[in-house]
């Protein structure tokens, strides 16, 4: 507690965010506060009701990091920043049991690997093992999707095993494992391998799988010694995707992109007159050549950063020869059909008239959303309803954000369009 003490004299009664960070140097929870020097000793005084929860966090802490921001909502911003991107376990509400994600291992001679989130009632009742809880759904949904296709498993409740053993089953193990039959033997090895996986022993699994790869090829049993490299390979690859921070502070180049990208959302709404932050911006470019394979593209900037995860594209199905203000209406009416999550600002690729386009399928859909153009030549900003563009400053945050987006659309479309044009040819 001594050097706990010592660790909060320097914080400052300023607004911004605060880390806790275990022995390890992993990052366990990450906070905003209006007054930074308050909110971290509220951790330690006596006085202080903390849930069980908090209480075993608190006593994992050794270590305490803090970054002072502008203001409250710049520490909303880079608290939302940080926790998705290393989501820290005591970042989600450990009081509802419902919200923990759980990997099960079913008790039985083929085990199934499961998620859930009843872990106390499905282990009462049928047995089993668990790992977790996990505090991002959609984190662990992935990493056990990547997990599946190097070492195989079922998800399924029910009658697999008649399943597995068909070769035209959907659910057919030889389709991962490039072999007719997977044993019993081999089944449970895949699964040992996932529990060291979830247990942190990647490195054990790796020396493993050398071995059993070396030992493979010795035999000249090359087949099964290449699946072995493209297993070690993908696992590499997943290690990658997981890291967390460990043994080091988060990174300040990262935070002071998150403050400089907050600070040109900033500039934009104020420039643009728009009413919330745009946190989403969506982008649309159309790529062709005299008409031919015409696509569009939507690139998405969440928070003020490229978000690949939300990149559509589109290829032009209604609009015959060069015309794209047709095309752009097209892409926009498609787009706006779906269920995605709704844009604070949408930006077309283009001058007034692929503006006009855009904004008469928001009129026909009914939807009152933010739209701008940004037009390549002079780099000028149109607005509907507006005869004179936006000139900005060449070296304007606000306009610097929706060039990084429109250069970005502009690109995801030409590739597009080039994939398209190169698989006609080869036809």
């Amino acid at each position: 507690m001594l050097m706990l003490t010592k660790q909060l004299k320097p914080i400052p009664a300023k607004p911004g965010i605060y880390r806790f960070l275990d022995k390890d140097g992993s990052l366990l929870y990450v906070g905003k506060a209006k007054n930074l020097k308050n909110r971290v000793k509220s951790y330690f005084a006596k006085t202080t009701e903390l849930t069980p929860a908090k209480q075993q966090m608190v006593a994992k802490i050794k270590k305490i990091q803090f970054t002072v921001v502008g203001n409250e909502t710049e520490a909303l911003l880079l608290e939302r920043n940080l926790i998705n991107r290393f989501q820290p376990p005591y970042n989600i509400d450990l009081k509802d049991d419902k919200s923990w994600l759980y990997v099960k291992m079913t008790k039985e001679a083929f085990p199934k690997v499961i998620l859930t989130r009843k872990q106390k009632v499905e282990k009462e009742n049928n047995g089993g093992e668990y790992f977790g809880p996990y505090t991002s759904g959609l984190a662990v949904r992935q990493t056990m999707k990547m997990l599946k296709r190097i070492f195989p498993f079922y998800t399924e409740e029910g009658p697999m095993i008649s399943l597995g053993n068909n070769p035209h089953s959907r659910f057919h193990l030889g389709r991962y494992l490039n072999q007719p039959l997977t044993d019993q033997k081999e089944w449970q090895n895949n699964i040992a391998l996932i529990k060291k996986f979830l247990k942190g022993k990647n490195q054990i699994i790796k020396e493993a799988l050398l071995k059993s790869m070396a030992t493979a090829a010795k035999k000249k049993n090359f087949e099964q010694a290449a699946r072995l490299r493209d297993q070690i390979r993908s696992l590499e690859i997943i290690n990658v995707k997981q890291q967390v921070i460990k043994k080091g502070e988060v990174d300040e180049l990262y935070l002071n992109k998150v403050k400089r990208s907050f600070n040109s959302l900033i500039q934009l709404q104020t420039i643009l007159k728009l009413k919330n932050l745009p946190s989403r911006i969506e982008c649309y470019d159309i790529s062709n050549i005299q008409g031919n394979f015409a696509v569009g593209s939507m690139v998405v900037l969440t928070d003020g950063e490229i978000d690949k995860n939300q990149y559509r594209k589109f290829k032009i199905k209604t609009v015959k020869g060069s015309n794209d203000p047709a095309m752009i209406a097209e892409v926009i009416k498609r787009r706006l059909r779906n269920d995605w999550t709704k844009p604070d600002l949408i930006l077309i690729d283009g001058g007034p008239t692929q503006l006009n386009a855009a904004t008469k399928e928001l009129r026909h859909a009914k939807l009152k959303l933010a739209i701008a153009s940004l037009a390549k030549r002079d780099e000028e900003i149109y607005l509907p309803n507006e005869a004179i563009p936006i000139k900005l400053p060449k070296f304007s945050p606000a306009l610097q954000l929706l060039q990084k987006i429109r250069d970005e659309a502009h690109r995801f479309a030409i590739t597009y369009y080039h994939k398209l044009h190169s698989k006609n040819l080869k036809n």
